[in-house]
């Protein structure tokens, strides 16, 4: 198959945005400040311009090793060939109904497995939370209890090293605004986090519509601005479904 049979097959594929809109209000980590907008050029000067002002991670975002790492690589060190990946779906949502402290643990990658076979060397993984049903609301998705600890899911450091040393997947990324589950983050922990991309993965947070997506057999098309020593930016990714 020649560039534009694979291009004429791709445009055929289902095309599902994994991506939120995001505006000033959005849910994010709490120690982020909000956006600001500011309208520098209206229709009356003859165009619209606005200026932007938020941190790098913002909205679904692209997390690279330099965010924890000083000395990781950064945005603009990402290869281009890493922004077209097979997509493993990893649904954990029944679980995280059951327990929204849930953090992904190796069972959960074993019953995938033995459903679709192994996870392929070089694969983006998704955590399918459910969580991201939650969006936009800031209250629901940090999910608080009176004491200010919030509940939600995330990863194990055991499950992503099994991702890491035994699979060998390029990135991950998940439906919250953080890689660790809410008491960790609220205990100011962040031990997931630190292992991906210590160990030189980059992530992918706050994906959207997660559950429009199978477990196997799409891609996803991962792509942001090429910012020099990036630490974060937001990111635009699609699923495609054949």
């Amino acid at each position: 198959m020649d560039l534009l049979e694979a291009l004429a097959r791709l445009k055929a594929a289902s095309w599902i945005d994994l991506t939120h809109s995001f505006e000033p209000g959005i849910p994010h980590y709490v120690a982020f400040p909000d956006e600001e907008r500011t309208v520098l050029f209206d229709y009356s000067d003859g165009f619209l311009a606005h200026r932007y002002s938020h941190i790098g991670q913002w909205g679904t975002h692209v997390d690279p090793p330099s965010h924890f790492i000083e000395g990781g690589r950064s945005l603009d060190a990402l290869p281009v060939t890493d922004m077209l990946l097979e997509l493993v779906v990893l649904d954990g949502s029944a679980r995280v109904a059951e327990d929204p402290d849930y953090a992904v643990d190796p069972e959960l990658i074993a019953a995938h497995e033995r459903a679709h076979g192994e996870i392929p060397t070089g694969a983006f993984v998704a955590f399918r939370s459910g969580w991201g049903d939650r969006w936009p609301d800031p209250a629901a998705m940090r999910n608080e209890d009176q004491t200010g600890t919030s509940h939600f899911p995330g990863w194990g450091v055991e499950a992503l090293g099994m991702l890491v040393e035994e699979r060998g997947v390029v990135g991950i990324g998940h439906e919250q605004t953080d890689t660790d589950p809410g008491q960790e983050v609220s205990a100011g922990r962040a031990p997931a986090e630190l292992y991906i991309l210590e160990a030189d993965r980059w992530q992918v947070e706050l994906l959207a519509n997660l559950g429009r997506v199978p477990e196997r057999g799409a891609l996803i098309l991962a792509t942001w601005p090429k910012p020099r020593d990036g630490s974060g930016f937001p990111a635009r990714c699609v699923a495609l479904i054949d």
